[in-house]
């Protein structure tokens, strides 16, 4: 496991990184928009949290760097931010599941989603 370090910020976000593992970083992208709801002119706030990594894996006996990338993001508005939350929370209880059933690679999920009312 490494603790990543900040590496550098800009505009949009920021990047950490481990300086002992060249293909491995995560990157905070945040943007903020305008967007109307009913007539009403509010912030639309973007979020997206992108780790990528390199993995070593053999194919047919030969070795290969595999650069994987994983995103999650998120939108809406700051009314919407605490939806935002418990989507995110019941999200990340299903996680392990469906990678178990190998929905990353294309398979359907047999368990079904649960999302939380409202």
């Amino acid at each position: 496991m490494s603790t990543l370090v900040l590496k550098k910020t800009d505009q949009f976000g920021v990047y950490y990184s481990d300086p002992a593992v060249p293909g491995l970083s995560v990157r905070f992208r945040n943007t903020t928009a305008k967007k109307t709801l009913n007539g009403v002119n509010v912030d639309n706030y973007s979020m997206e949290i992108i780790y990528n990594d390199w993995n070593a894996v053999t194919i047919g006996g030969t070795p290969a760097v595999d650069a994987v990338s994983v995103r999650l993001r998120t939108s809406g508005c700051a009314e919407s931010m605490t939806r935002i939350g418990v989507l995110l929370t019941a999200l990340a209880a299903q996680l392990t599941t469906w990678n178990s059933q190998h929905v990353p690679q294309g398979f359907n999920p047999t368990t079904a989603p649960v999302v939380p009312a409202a």
